[in-house]
């Protein structure tokens, strides 16, 4: 009946874990001081470098592109993109021990449940819902892997071939980097443009890992919360035919007057510790809304705007062209990253949602007057909505998520119209 038996997975978070790593904010699990030395340099290094520096490079950049309007729109997209990474590397710094303290009260082993009952197996749910954590974590990594390898591919072969065919003229440098910075030399040769791609690339894909990295940490943590509340769901509906076999008793049905004592003693401790956990879920939902809820707000505003941008720039490059490709692989990754934030937040509140039906449907109608009150309590409990918001002004839910796109585009055809 039960089919294969699973036991629950292991670190559910390793994807992020690994992210954040290379972006040098998640140090490693070894007690090596050699290996703790050289990732402290690297992580300051690129703290220092990226964050601050390179930043600031794209900040002063601005000044040189203000009086053409297209290549102003397109560098402060990315500004703020970039502007955004590093306000969330310094919230890691600042409050990530928050974020560490609820992953490891989500994986605390006391909230596993016994993987034997027919279709309720714990270790199966905590696979597939680890597995999707794992599937859209690498999803947005390729989109921003793709968008930098659509940017720099083409200017980079065309240096090259320039270096190969310099003395005939017949292929000229382009005139920009793929993206805005200021430069600390001028890359007027080959050579020097590589080196000025290099450069500028470092820091870029730097900034992939810890964008990706933050926002799917923030993703997989409401992963995990909906894993929860499926097994806890699958607890409740399961309840006494668990206390059966965990006892080994022949019981009553659920239509006689009065449940066998010996069941009856452990569907207490089971509810027990059933609502125990629903507490723990509640408490990190909590604790996850206040410390990355103001996060959620300028991550939110900021893509509004820059939606808006990428629509522009997509609409004023021709179809089809290397331009065209690049900026609609950078608008698919900033709807993705949207689209992350409010799927993940709307799966939350829908299993909350559900919680009650499942409390209904535990077969409890034959247990004595003071265990029926504990799960009318917990349903009524149960009714009140959960919800993630950007700041408290609006859920993470798919109508936010359809509102921000309506939005954007109306924002759009207001700039286009007024433009033309």
């Amino acid at each position: 009946m039960g089919g294969r038996n699973y036991t629950y997975s292991s670190d559910f978070f390793i994807i992020n874990r690994w992210m954040l790593r290379v972006a040098g904010l998640w140090k490693p699990e070894t007690t090596n001081k050699h290996v703790q030395l050289c990732y402290r340099i690297y992580a300051v290094t690129v703290f220092l470098f990226v964050n601050v520096w390179f930043t600031f490079t794209e900040f002063m950049s601005l000044f040189y592109t203000y009086k053409n309007k297209y290549e102003l729109i397109k560098n402060v997209n990315f500004f703020l993109t970039h502007l955004m990474g590093a306000v969330k590397v310094s919230f890691w710094y600042f409050y990530g021990h928050y974020l560490v303290n609820i992953m490891n009260t989500l994986e605390d082993v006391s909230l596993h449940y016994e993987d034997y009952y027919m279709h309720y197996q714990p270790g199966k749910i905590s696979h597939k819902y680890k597995n999707t954590g794992i599937k859209y974590s690498l999803l947005f990594l390729t989109l921003a892997h793709a968008t930098l390898i659509s940017s720099y591919i083409p200017p980079t072969i065309t240096a090259i071939r320039f270096e190969k065919t310099v003395k005939n003229g017949t292929i000229s440098l382009p005139n920009r980097l793929p993206y805005y910075s200021w430069m600390p030399f001028s890359y007027d040769t080959g050579r020097m443009y590589l080196l000025a791609v290099a450069y500028q690339a470092g820091p870029m894909f730097s900034y992939a890992y810890s964008i990706v990295g933050m926002d799917t940490l923030f993703m997989n943590i409401m992963n995990c919360i909906a894993g929860n509340v499926t097994l806890i769901q699958g607890a409740f509906a399961t309840l006494r035919e668990r206390c059966v076999k965990s006892k080994d008793v022949i019981a009553l049905t659920c239509n006689s007057l009065d449940e066998d004592e010996k069941v009856m003693r452990s569907m207490k401790i089971e509810i027990k510790r059933i609502i125990r956990h629903l507490q723990i879920i509640f408490r990190a939902c909590q604790n996850l809304e206040n410390v990355h809820r103001y996060v959620t707000l300028c991550q939110v505003t900021a893509t509004l705007f820059i939606l808006c941008t990428c629509l522009y720039l997509v609409s004023m490059a021709p179809p089809l062209s290397k331009q065209f490709i690049a900026e609609c692989v950078y608008m698919a990754a900033m709807f993705f990253q949207l689209f992350l934030y409010c799927w993940f937040g709307n799966e939350v509140t829908l299993k909350f949602q559900a919680l009650p039906s499942y409390i209904w449907d535990s077969n409890w109608f034959a247990t004595d007057i003071s265990f029926r009150k504990s799960m009318i309590f917990t349903m009524m409990r149960t009714r009140r909505p959960i919800y993630f918001t950007a700041g408290k002004f609006f859920p993470l839910t798919l109508p936010t998520f359809m509102s921000i796109i309506k939005t954007s585009y109306s924002i759009f055809a207001l700039i286009k119209n007024t433009t033309n």
